[in-house]
């Protein structure tokens, strides 16, 4: 039997289903992408649930990453409190080790530019401030593209096939990303000033793989 290798479920239909179905393919890292686990960003306490539940029943000793923007959260009294309870359920019916909640703060994006700089200044939405500085990185990817590049990440047409992840991965940028995303925090946290910071915990994908 091959290894049960850990899941990802995300609210991003395009990006992130692709960037981890090519993460899986071309890297040591090796994960569960089922297509249908991916889409719907802004209902993902309602979705993701449902999801877990699923994956577990047919896969008790699974490990499930959930990944998701954090911009339609922060700020918002409503989405807050449903991202609590969605937290909070998963630590009284399921395991805080079984399932690991992954959020960037604005957006997966954020979690790309860090494989290129340290950037840790608060970027509050996905837009044009993480496009300006991501794009001079990761346009030349896709040179045949004349969309912007927040466009582009969740166009199927570009980003189905692997080379962008490997260039984004290649001399050692996604240990990189590991590195600056989980000192970042650690020190943010430490003095209690996450908030006013952009940040991404997608790192934990990487590290915290059973």
């Amino acid at each position: 039997m091959r290894p049960l290798f850990p899941f990802v479920i995300s609210g991003g239909k395009n990006t992130e289903r692709y960037y981890f179905r090519h993460i899986s393919d071309t890297t040591i890292y090796k994960f569960n992408v089922v297509p249908e686990y991916f889409g719907m960003e802004s209902g993902y306490t309602e979705i993701f649930p449902d999801r877990i539940k699923k994956i577990l029943k047919d896969n008790p000793d699974a490990q499930i990453f959930c990944v998701f923007d954090w911009d339609t959260v922060r700020g918002h009294k409503k989405n807050l409190e449903k991202h609590q309870a969605f937290v909070n359920q998963i630590k009284t019916e399921i395991d805080s080790e079984t399932v690991v909640v992954c959020p960037s703060m604005p957006s997966i994006e954020y979690w790309f530019l860090l494989h290129f700089e340290n950037y840790t200044d608060l970027i509050p939405r996905c837009g044009r401030k993480i496009q300006t500085l991501l794009s001079p990185y990761m346009m030349p990817y896709f040179p045949d593209s004349k969309k912007k590049l927040l466009n582009l990440l969740k166009s199927e047409e570009y980003i189905n096939k692997s080379e962008w992840v490997e260039k984004l991965c290649a001399d050692g940028k996604l240990d990189d990303a590991i590195d600056r995303a989980e000192a970042n925090i650690v020190a943010a946290e430490a003095n209690d000033n996450l908030n006013n910071h952009s940040y991404s915990y997608v790192y934990k994908v990487f590290k915290n793989v059973k």
